[in-house]
């Protein structure tokens, strides 16, 4: 590995360079060949997907749509042991995005004889896009899914890339299943977004698509997004970060950093702490550990770590300049591996990140797996703009307002001088008793 350490400010241009990979979730380019997959779809339907599918993962598959049959299979195919782990993460998401739902429906009377208020109500339809390139997402599956549920989503279709066989992983499968999906398709990730976006025979279009994935797919939702379907941009490969002074533990620390790592070489993982002992023993300890790990992730730990990857430990003169390094960098998971004394200091100070976890006993894999809070979340700097979904994703709301007479008397005036101002008299006309 090479050196991982940084130490600002005499290392800040080397960490940016180290990190700069990460300011581009997709090549803008990218989105025309995206497009013209969504114009084949739109002109062959089922074909299209099929054909893309041979074309860009060199895999056939008989059909788009999901038969019942695989459904069912893959449901009843759980061991008992996956099947209980699965009941608990869905009951513990559920639990956790309940508490998240909004007041659906209220008004309030903010000035006399002025009413506003709120009505939310569920999207009809979603589609949920789980990629399985680099490890089957049943996780992110069950997220998606048992949101989309408790919102009150009538139709929920989860699309899914195959496997050699050309079905989708059927664990996932059936941990949707469970979760509340009511379809599923399967097929080229880009053709598959485009097939819910516009339609085919085998399945009708939703109102949102959402999901991770690499850079097809964070291209294909903003092409989807042009034909008018709500989705999030920005939720492309893992990242993460650590804020840790002196006091943390670094087989603690190098544990969690190798856990987001490991999703896959475009991974960024990053510690941003006041102690370069602690940077120095982490590094330590990543050189010790990585080499333990199973071949296939440890070739993954190997390239985030190493000279081409953008896993970096930072050393940074006082807390308030980690904090300055992690609201630049604005991770997908954030970990607060300090005393918690500090931890409301530090929660003050982080204004960009898709989820922060409090303390040496909350690991990433535990937001990732159990805890039940979203785990699919804005990567690539994109928490700066946007937030996790849940929930509340899946709903729409309607602003709603109400004046009786006396208070539409006293809004006259105003309402004379702007629709005057904007040449717009009949604005006026309307509102006159």
């Amino acid at each position: 590995m090479m050196d991982l350490v940084f130490e600002l400010p005499m290392d800040e241009e080397r960490l940016r360079q180290r990190l700069l990979p990460r300011k581009v979730l997709f090549d803008r380019s990218l989105i025309q060949s995206v497009s013209s997959i969504f114009q084949e779809v739109e002109e062959s339907g089922d074909h299209a997907i099929k054909a893309a599918t041979q074309r860009f993962d060199l895999i056939d598959i008989q059909a788009v749509k999901v038969s019942e049959e695989f459904v069912e299979r893959s449901v009843s195919g759980l061991s008992p042991q996956f099947r209980d782990a699965v009941d608990v993460a869905i009951n513990n998401i559920a639990e956790v995005n309940r508490a998240l739902m909004p007041d659906l429906d209220w008004r309030r009377e903010i000035r006399p004889g002025t009413v506003i208020g709120e009505k939310s109500t569920p999207l009809e339809s979603v589609a949920l896009y789980v990629p399985a390139r680099k490890a089957p997402l049943v996780s992110t599956a069950l997220m998606l899914v048992t949101a989309a549920r408790v919102a009150g989503v009538h139709r929920i279709v989860v699309g899914m890339p195959p496997q050699q066989d050309g079905q989708p992983n059927a664990s996932t499968v059936a941990a949707a299943k469970l979760a509340g999906a009511t379809e599923f398709v399967v097929g080229n990730g880009v053709a598959v977004i485009a097939g819910l976006t516009i339609g085919t025979e085998s399945t009708q279009e939703v109102n949102a698509i959402y999901g991770p994935g690499p850079a097809g797919i964070a291209a294909a939702m903003s092409v989807a997004f042009s034909y008018g379907k709500r989705t999030v941009v920005g939720i492309g490969p893992t990242d993460c970060a650590i804020i840790a002074d002196g006091s943390a533990d670094p087989e603690w620390i190098a544990r969690n950093l190798m856990c987001e790592g490991e999703h896959g070489p475009d991974s960024s993982v990053l510690l941003a702490t006041t102690s370069r002992a602690l940077a120095d023993n982490v590094a330590q300890v990543l050189e010790q550990r990585i080499p333990l790990v199973r071949e296939d992730r440890r070739d993954v730990l190997t390239d985030v770590f190493g000279a081409q990857g953008m896993g970096s430990l930072v050393v940074c003169p006082d807390t308030s300049d980690a904090c300055r390094v992690i609201n630049e960098f604005a991770p997908e998971h954030l970990m607060l591996a300090c005393p918690e004394g500090e931890q409301e200091k530090v929660l003050s100070m982080v204004v960009n990140a898709g989820e922060i976890l409090l303390g040496h006993f909350t690991p990433f894999s535990a937001a990732n797996y159990a805890i039940g809070i979203t785990a699919v979340l804005p990567t690539n700097g994109f928490a700066r703009i946007f937030s996790g979904i849940t929930c509340k994703d899946m709903l729409k709301t309607s602003t709603v307002g109400g004046l009786n007479e006396s208070a539409l008397m006293q809004l006259g005036v105003c309402i004379n001088q702007l629709g005057e101002h904007e040449g717009l008299p009949c604005h006026a006309a309307a509102a006159a008793r």
